[in-house]
């Protein structure tokens, strides 16, 4: 039997839907980087939801591991004004 190896990506939760929001590379290095030196700093970061597309401020403690994939955004089609 072979095993699978369980996906993981890191995200916030939204604060308006409660869909996770993937972050960047950077974040989640830089949530390492706290983490490794014990540093006791406060970083904070906007991010849009991909679903419900609010926008709102984040902090490094925020951001957690999440199993399977991320969801993708529904395509919205948008009617162009004149």
């Amino acid at each position: 039997m072979v095993a699978q190896l369980a996906k993981t990506y890191r995200a916030v939760l939204c604060a308006r839907c409660n869909e996770p929001i993937v972050v960047s590379p950077k974040v989640a290095s830089l949530q390492d980087e706290i983490e490794h030196k014990g540093a006791d700093s406060s970083r904070a970061f906007a991010l849009r939801c991909v679903l419900c597309e609010y926008e709102s401020v984040y902090t490094i403690e925020d951001v957690k591991r999440f199993e399977g994939e991320p969801r993708r955004r529904t395509a919205r089609t948008r009617v162009a004004t004149a």
